[in-house]
């Protein structure tokens, strides 16, 4: 029985001088659409319940799903999908992506990923390295060791959380 919870998509240029590597969730685009599904029938009935047993005005009434609708559209997120881009002779760049569930993958990429890159004069090293969480339960990980830091810079740390 295979544990991976995520694949590895590997991406680069001709010239070899830039590597992307992105982790996606095994089970993205059945979350998502469980999330699009919940999103829809919590707003519905949310919606139901304020025109049934409320008395407000008609404007209220669509000012408070509209509110409704917005916090649920912020907490409602698809699954992070990171990705770890290494620039040759420049440095490298690691980014997240926690998309709008009513938004396309390319749109939620050019709307909301995160970014952050480090440029090769910071990096000390880079290091893959092992450590224990509850119950023993080894677990290896990808970290880049900064120069002036007091931390490791964890690469892929959504993949280590449960």
């Amino acid at each position: 029985m295979s544990s991976k919870r995520y694949s590895l998509k590997v991406e680069g240029n001709a010239s070899g001088s830039h590597m992307r590597f992105t982790v996606v969730p095994r089970n993205y685009k059945r979350t998502c659409g469980l999330n699009l599904l919940f999103y829809i029938v919590a707003n519905a009935g949310i919606f139901g319940f304020i025109e049934q047993t409320t008395s407000w005005s008609l404007q209220n009434i669509r000012t408070a799903e509209t509110l409704v609708a917005l916090s649920m559209l912020a907490l409602i997120r698809n699954p992070p999908i990171e990705s770890l881009s290494v620039f040759r002779s420049v440095g490298i760049q690691i980014s997240e992506v926690r998309g709008c569930v009513l938004l396309p993958t390319f749109i939620n990429e050019k709307l909301l990923e995160q970014r952050k890159f480090i440029p090769k004069d910071k990096i000390g090293d880079i290091i893959i390295n092992e450590g224990f969480q509850k119950g023993f339960k080894v677990i290896f990980y990808l970290a880049i060791i900064l120069k002036d830091a007091s931390r490791l810079q964890l690469v892929f740390p959504v993949c280590y959380r449960f």
